[in-house]
């Protein structure tokens, strides 16, 4: 009679699948970065990975003059102005929950049931927010992230980060990345 022994770890199968990895890769990611914030630097240091952050504006630099400005010249040559900005809306729409939970994360509770009318009268009547019908009717656009929740919770900037492909930021804002991914439909 074979003993059996049972494995103590949890499954990692839902690392298959590859959306759910880039996230956990950012999650992770932004985790590490953060326990950098709790390191002191001065004012005289603003920048204390300056090395880092120019070998990473080389890189996204790079790929944005080789690769990334040629395909958005291309795309805006062809798409009609109204097709382009009906593209843009549908994308604002669907990336306005974030907006929609950070009002309520900063206390902005009449603002966040505005946003929340903003984003059902576009999902609706603007066709899944290809049109913003909304701003028309009075319902103004907001633009509320987690880095400034963060500092609405007294929490500091922190250093200068350059992050690839997403630009200059501070610690801080860097949860901005993994947020975004988890309040935007279009990643599940």
């Amino acid at each position: 009679m074979g003993i059996s022994f049972r494995n103590p770890l949890p499954s990692l199968s839902f690392l298959k699948q590859p959306r759910k990895r880039l996230l956990w890769v950012c999650v992770l990611a932004a985790a590490s970065f953060s326990g950098c914030a709790t390191q002191p630097y001065g004012e005289s240091e603003p920048d204390p990975i300056e090395p880092v952050n120019r070998i990473m504006y080389g890189l996204t630099d790079l790929a944005d003059r080789t690769l990334l400005e040629p395909m958005a010249d291309l795309y805006l040559l062809a798409t009609p102005d109204p097709v382009h900005q009906g593209i843009s809306n549908f994308f604002d729409n669907i990336g306005y929950l974030d907006v929609i939970i950070n009002d309520f994360l900063q206390g902005k509770v009449e603002q966040g049931a505005s946003d929340i009318g903003r984003f059902a009268v576009n999902s609706t009547i603007g066709l899944l927010g290809v049109l913003d019908v909304a701003t028309p009717m009075g319902m103004n656009k907001h633009d509320e992230d987690l880095g400034q929740t963060l500092g609405v919770w007294g929490f500091g900037e922190g250093p200068y980060l350059f992050v690839p492909l997403y630009g200059p930021n501070n610690l801080r804002d860097v949860g901005n990345i993994p947020m975004g991914m988890l309040t935007n439909p279009l990643y599940y």
